[in-house]
């Protein structure tokens, strides 16, 4: 309640969920989705409930985050789709490798007719998960700090591989690491009008 006994809108449940991943509804007037690490979201979380505490609405900046838009805000809404099962979640990031790897990574395998197997796959995996990835997508995979580091680990990864089997278990590795890396560190804040 605020200081004239009305209850403060800015009070209502925002976490999605926390595990597998923190997922939170966020208090911004903006329709993107935001990936932010772990320690400026905590202390957001902290300001916004002492603000709350006083009445008053959470804070109107933003903590650093990372954009989630084009096909990563697909993806984060296949994880947020999913957000009571991290086996599924994990498939959600795997999908995103393979559409990032047939869009942005040169592979040889890619430029035989093994790719129709690739496409079967991702085929397989929207179906089973829900997901549609709409057109004119770029990147697919939410970002890590670590990335900064090393921007074409994806080309790297790939680029050597000339077996379909180690390309896709390749790359369920790299969803698996990538996966496990974003529930430890990483909360994803949607906006409220996108729903469940």
């Amino acid at each position: 309640m605020d200081k004239n006994n009305k209850p403060n809108q800015y009070a209502a449940e925002q976490v999605i969920s926390v595990q597998p991943m923190r997922l939170r509804w966020g208090d911004w007037r903006t329709s993107r989705i935001v990936q932010v690490h772990v320690r400026p979201a905590a202390d957001y979380e902290d300001q916004r409930a002492e603000r709350i505490a006083q009445g008053l609405g959470p804070p109107g900046s933003m903590p650093v985050h990372y954009n989630l838009d084009h096909g990563m805000r697909d993806t984060a809404m296949g994880l947020l789709r999913h957000h009571r099962d991290a086996d599924a979640q994990e498939r959600v990031i795997y999908l995103a490798a393979i559409m990032e790897t047939l869009l942005n990574a040169p592979c040889p395998i890619l430029r035989t007719d093994l790719i129709r197997r690739v496409y079967d796959e991702v085929d397989l995996l929207c179906s089973s998960l829900g997901i549609r990835f709409s057109g004119r997508q770029a990147r697919f995979l939410p970002p890590l700090h670590e990335d900064a580091g090393n921007p074409a680990f994806l080309t790297h990864l790939v680029a050597p591989i000339n077996n379909l089997q180690e390309l896709f278990c390749r790359l369920q590795d790299l969803a698996k690491h990538r996966y496990q890396t974003l529930r430890k560190n990483y909360v994803i804040y949607y906006p409220r009008q996108v729903g469940l």
